[in-house]
């Protein structure tokens, strides 16, 4: 039922609540078990949470509640269900412990993990455990397992229709699946509770003494044609230092009618970046019906709240909007999101020297810099010498209206080659390495050969992917790398 580390952890935030009247943080956890990161620390957590033993409210700072008092029932756990293409049920007996407040009658109950991503908009995530009533008789808008012609079982939403049945993803992604009089259909249960996982992409092959990831090889400087997660998938964890990308995100462009899934992506480059890693993103919302469709926003919270970064900064990439224009319906966009997220605490590389900008009045002496305090007043005023040279804000220009490089103008939507070096120079340390899962154009890659970081480009295009290689070629000195 429980490891001998995840009974000291339990013990731990028992005897913590009794000392200090509320819960240790994910920071005091890992102090106290020196472990490598919080989110170890937040592994062992929902691991407990997914067994019963405690509450883990990530709303709240301190929000670990242990089910100290409360009578428990256990829970057959039967396998995996599919939340995506349907897969034969796996038989893989085991049990789960959860409060007998949870469940109002634990008769014919029994539990499932979810494989796959089809139900994510109903906040059912790759990993998370559902607790499934049995019946064969669902209403409309339940959430049910289906077992369909005989072998292949699915977890979607029921609704029967004339001469029909639908079962619906929530995912815009998948199509639903159209049951009719030819195809035989069992309904197994329906949902009715959820255990989330919230770090699922930390599996037990990262922090399991018993079974070390094999995963060895990391494939340096090179670009890679396929599927971005499926690649990652082969790499091993903790072998990237920084990525900077920009996803297609909104069907704003025409990317070979290629589609990808950032909730899975962000999954994997948390899992294979180092601790004290940084992604940096070049992101921007689709304008429909006079609305933005929040995809910026969307990513940044679901990558902090169910993935595990951190967000470092928002940086606004300030840019020419299009010459000369007039809108008549709304404002002329001229900036993109340049959201930085970090894994871990704090960057394990920082230098932001080449980052600095000229000083509005530098070289002269003046008299300011008085600060406003919290309670209103205002501290003296001194006269000091001004730098030439002052630390850059939240707000990069780039009003070069582009690299005019011809090669680049082969892709349907590119970001000035400066943005990647300014991100590497900061973030990534000599012979770091860096990755774009979404390479494009190359910029990114470019850029790291340019500095003599190492670098790894991933593309689902063939197209981009050689179109990324003659850049390297032609864009790039050749004595960089051996």
């Amino acid at each position: 039922m429980i490891t001998k580390k995840q009974k000291n952890v339990l013990e731990f935030i028992k005897k913590f609540q009794q000392k200090e009247a509320m819960s240790p943080s994910l920071e005091e956890i890992k102090n106290k078990f020196g472990l490598a990161s919080v989110s170890t620390a937040s592994y062992y957590v929902e691991k407990l949470e997914t067994k019963g033993f405690l509450k883990k409210d990530n709303k709240q700072h301190r929000g670990i509640s242990v089910f100290e008092n409360e009578s428990m029932v256990k829970i057959p756990l039967l396998g995996i269900i599919a939340a995506g293409e349907p897969i034969q049920a796996i038989e893989n007996r085991e049990e789960i412990a959860l409060p007998k407040s949870r469940i109002k009658n634990y008769d014919n109950v029994y539990a499932l993990r979810v494989s796959g991503d089809s139900m994510v908009e109903e906040n059912i995530q790759d990993g998370d455990v559902v607790i499934i009533k049995e019946t064969k008789t669902p209403i409309n808008g339940d959430k049910v397992v289906a077992l369909i012609d005989g072998d292949n079982a699915t977890l979607k939403t029921f609704y029967r229709e004339k001469n029909r049945i639908l079962l619906k993803p929530a995912n815009k992604k998948y199509d639903p699946i159209i049951i009719d009089k030819n195809r035989k259909l069992e309904i197994q249960g329906v949902m009715v509770d959820i255990v989330k996982q919230s770090f699922n992409n930390l599996t037990d092959i990262k922090f399991t003494e018993k079974t070390p990831n094999k995963k060895t090889n990391i494939p340096l400087n090179k670009v890679i044609c396929g599927d971005c997660v499926s690649v990652m998938k082969t790499m091993p964890d903790n072998s990237v230092d920084m990525v900077v990308t920009s996803p297609p995100y909104d069907d704003v462009r025409n990317y070979n009618g290629f589609s990808f899934n950032l909730h899975d992506t962000g999954k994997e480059i948390f899992r294979i970046l180092k601790e004290g890693g940084i992604v940096a993103m070049v992101i921007q919302d689709q304008t429909k019906n006079f609305g933005k469709s929040l995809t910026s926003f969307r990513t940044i919270v679901d990558w902090v709240d169910n993935i595990g970064f951190k967000l470092f900064e928002t940086v606004i990439y300030r840019k020419h909007g299009t010459e000369g224009a007039w809108w008549t319906k709304r404002f002329r966009v001229d900036h993109e999101y340049m959201p930085i997220f970090i894994k871990g605490e704090r960057p394990a590389y920082f230098n932001k020297e080449n980052l600095k900008i000229p000083s509005k009045h530098g070289g002269k002496v003046m008299t300011g810099s008085g600060n406003r305090r919290t309670d209103g007043t205002t501290t003296k005023t001194i006269t000091r010498p001004i730098n030439l040279t002052k630390c850059r804000g939240t707000i990069w220009d780039y009003l070069n209206a582009g690299d005019k490089n011809p090669l680049k103008r082969k892709h349907p939507a590119v970001f000035p080659d400066q943005i990647p070096v300014d991100f590497i120079e900061c973030f990534c340390p000599p012979k770091g390495v860096v990755l774009d899962p979404f390479v494009g154009s190359g910029s990114t890659l470019v850029a790291a050969k340019k500095l003599s970081r190492n670098y790894i480009g991933i593309d689902i295009s063939k197209e981009y992917c050689d179109l990324t290689e003659e850049r390297l070629k032609k864009d790039t000195p050749t004595t960089l790398f051996e």
